[in-house]
C-alpha cells in the first residue's frame, strides 16, 4: 500500500535547470525540516504565463508570480502540503555603475501554498555588452547563449554556466532563490509564522 507524499510541489516549468534547482533546494531544506525531505515534485509547462524575455527586475518577479498563478489554476490537487513554485530569469539594468548602461542576469522565485506567497532572489551576473546588444535587438537570452555556446544550453547551463565556465550554473542560481522563497514555510518562527509577502 503506497503512502501519499507529505508534500507535493508543483513547478511551473519542465526545464531541467529549474526542476533540478527545486530538487536541490528541497533536499537541503529537508535536512532541516524533515517534512520537505520526501516532497514529490511535479513539473508542469505553463506556457506563456510569463513574459518571454523579462527586461527589468519587476518583470522577472511578476513572471515568477504569474507562473504560480497559472499552476494554481491548473494543478489537479490542492490543499495542505501542496506548494506552487514559479521560477523566472531575465535581465535588469544595473544602477550606479560607471559608463554605459549595464545589464545583469537575475533570477527570482515565487513560492506559494495557494494562500500565502513568498519570494526569493538568486545572485546577479553582469552580462557582456555584446550579449546585451543581441537581447536588446529582440533575441531571447537563451537564443543568444545557445549561439555563443554552439549548442543548446539554455535549459541546462544557461548564461551562468557559459559565462562562469560552469563555476556557477543556471541551476545553482535558481537553487538559492528557491531556498530563499521557501524560508517562511520551513522557518515560520523567524517570520512571525506568516509567510505572506504578497498575494
Amino acid at each position: 500500500m503506497s503512502v501519499a507524499p507529505a508534500i507535493i510541489v508543483y513547478v511551473g516549468s519542465t526545464r531541467p535547470a529549474k526542476v533540478g534547482a527545486v530538487e536541490d533546494a528541497l533536499a537541503a531544506i529537508g535536512a532541516l525540516e524533515p517534512r520537505f525531505a520526501a516532497a514529490e515534485i511535479r513539473a508542469l509547462d505553463v506556457g506563456a504565463a510569463a513574459p518571454a524575455m523579462p527586461m527589468t527586475e519587476a518583470e522577472i518577479v511578476t513572471g515568477a508570480a504569474a507562473r504560480v498563478g497559472e499552476l494554481i489554476r491548473r494543478a489537479p490537487s490542492r490543499g495542505s502540503g501542496t506548494f506552487f513554485v514559479g521560477l523566472e530569469g531575465g535581465l535588469d539594468p544595473v544602477a550606479g555603475v560607471t559608463g554605459p548602461v549595464r545589464y545583469a542576469a537575475k533570477t527570482w522565485v515565487c513560492a506559494s501554498d495557494g494562500a500565502e506567497y513568498s519570494y526569493g532572489a538568486g545572485p546577479s551576473l553582469m552580462l557582456p555588452s555584446s550579449v546585451v546588444a543581441d537581447v536588446l535587438a529582440g533575441n531571447e537570452l537563451g537564443e543568444v547563449v545557445d549561439r555563443l555556446a554552439g549548442a543548446a544550453v539554455r535549459g541546462t547551463r544557461g548564461a551562468w554556466g557559459l559565462l562562469t565556465r560552469d563555476l556557477v550554473g543556471r541551476r545553482d542560481a535558481f537553487r538559492l532563490a528557491v531556498v530563499a522563497a521557501f524560508a517562511p514555510f520551513y522557518n515560520p518562527a523567524a517570520f512571525g509564522s506568516s509567510p505572506r509577502c504578497a498575494g
